[in-house]
């Protein structure tokens, strides 16, 4: 139960941008929050992955490529990670176009330093235990919370939801994401190509010379993202 002052304890299952954005808020309206996700680190779909060759680490922004901030709420975020170094306009992707830096799970990285977050939790299943929650997983505490949280995508959800809120554990169900092949490739010089960025060429949906992007290191690095379409029709052969 909450305490006299109203403030509860609270799991958040999955800490991506969403489920780190709602931590912050309800840590500063003095609730008790602790995160859990499966991840060794920040990051959700907004991850980064390094790379060693040859002694050299290679750096790839494998998920989003970049971000918007549109929401006045989220502008003045926005204003904040980039007062704090953790954000960076690039303009190669557009005129509203941001980027984390050094890496794309910068923001992430931040928000996650002001809270309790626990990664390589797989949570399995929320269990509900007379007034109060437990959840259950491999790593998972022997607590009990007031409230859980799911912020995981719609195909991690409804599982977690089907004992406890069906409805809305047959919406995730129904809520398909797009699926998307990505190749993550670095090579000894910069490529010949003028832009740093390519949209909407055949198979490829977009690729990017990720050095391209503010604070990143000189090695030539390029994502190169398939088209949603390509990837759900090769989505099941080997990546080789």
């Amino acid at each position: 139960m909450p305490d006299a002052g109203g403030a509860m304890r609270i799991a958040i299952v999955g800490a991506g941008m969403a489920g780190l954005s709602c931590g912050q808020r309800l840590s500063r309206l003095g609730h008790e929050v602790r995160l859990f996700d499966k991840g060794r680190g920040p990051g959700g779909r907004m991850a980064t992955r390094r790379m060693e060759d040859g002694g050299t680490t290679l750096h790839f922004d494998h998920g989003a490529q970049y971000f918007t901030a549109r929401d006045p709420r989220f502008v003045e975020q926005v204003a904040h990670w980039e007062a704090s170094g953790v954000a960076a306009r690039w303009a190669a992707a557009g005129d509203d176009a941001w980027v984390g830096t050094p890496a794309m799970n910068a923001p992430l990285k931040a928000m996650a330093g002001e809270l309790g977050v626990q990664f390589g939790t797989r949570i399995e299943q929320l269990v509900r235990d007379g007034e109060g929650w437990q959840i259950d997983g491999e790593g998972a505490p022997d607590a009990r919370f007031d409230a859980v949280l799911v912020a995981v995508p719609a195909e991690q959800a409804g599982p977690l939801l089907q004992p406890h809120a069906p409805a809305m554990a047959r919406l995730a169900d129904q809520t398909a994401s797009d699926p998307c092949w990505t190749l993550m490739a670095g090579f000894e010089a910069p490529l010949a190509l003028v832009q740093d960025t390519l949209r909407q060429r055949g198979p490829i949906g977009w690729a990017a010379r990720n050095n391209a992007k503010p604070g990143r290191a000189n090695e030539e690095c390029w994502v190169i993202q398939a088209s949603p379409e390509w990837s759900r029709a090769h989505l099941e052969e080997d990546a080789e």
